[in-house]
């Protein structure tokens, strides 16, 4: 369960009070925006070739299609920032431990054994490839999905409100944006205090109207 949050944030000398509140009005990611890979809805049947477990619930689950999504982030040219290229390179370049399975006849019965093999990694200065790059914006893809469905992000809209000097909320001066994701702290407070500053910035500037009209003796509202 998503719990609202509250903080505040200054700007033009004004106090704002800024909500973090679920956004229960917005729905599966896959449905709300493009750019994302192939979803089942919920069903009982089994997985198909290509199809890994997306969520579950009981006897019924959700099925992310790896192959389709392949199609689609070729399609459309899926990629990947200069970050999440670094850590592609270093994860591709680690060195791997691998289970073999081998046997043997001994006296005419087989005999099974499972080695450890370390196989070596990428090398690091050869440039990622096209079906890598896209391998690895699909699996982002999943994870991104996966995460929402095992409730570890949700939507939330963020509410902004005047505060007086007693702290209390001024009516009339608000604003808020919805169908925002959870957990990016930093990201939620510039985008709360980008609001704040636009609503300072229309108090000041409705300040300096009455100010001009009241020096020519005009009523303003």
């Amino acid at each position: 369960m998503y719990e609202d949050e509250t903080f505040n944030v200054g700007a033009g000398g004004y106090t704002f009070r800024v909500r973090v509140e679920a956004d229960d009005s917005m729905g599966a990611p896959w449905e709300e925006h493009d750019g994302h890979g192939e979803v089942s809805g919920w069903t009982t049947r089994d997985k198909r070739p290509g199809e890994i477990v997306l969520s579950s619930d009981r006897w019924s689950k959700r099925y992310y299609d790896v192959q389709a999504s392949m199609k689609i982030a070729r399609r459309d040219g899926w990629g990947l920032g200069d970050d999440d290229r670094a850590a592609l390179v270093k994860s591709l370049a680690e060195k791997r431990v691998v289970r073999k399975a081998t046997y043997h006849v001994e006296n005419g019965i087989r005999q099974d054994k499972v080695e450890t093999v370390e196989l070596p990694g990428r090398d690091p200065a050869k440039p990622l490839t096209r079906g890598e790059i896209t391998a690895e914006a699909v699996r982002r893809d999943f994870e991104y999905l996966r995460r929402w469905c095992a409730d570890q992000w949700h939507w939330v809209g963020l509410v902004v409100e005047l505060l007086d000097g007693e702290g209390e909320s001024v009516g009339g001066v608000s604003d808020s944006l919805w169908g925002m994701e959870s957990g990016r702290d930093d990201y939620l407070q510039e985008t709360a205090q980008g609001m704040a500053d636009g609503l300072a910035a229309g108090l000041q500037r409705e300040a300096r109207e009455r100010m001009y009209w009241n020096a020519r003796d005009v009523e303003t509202v």
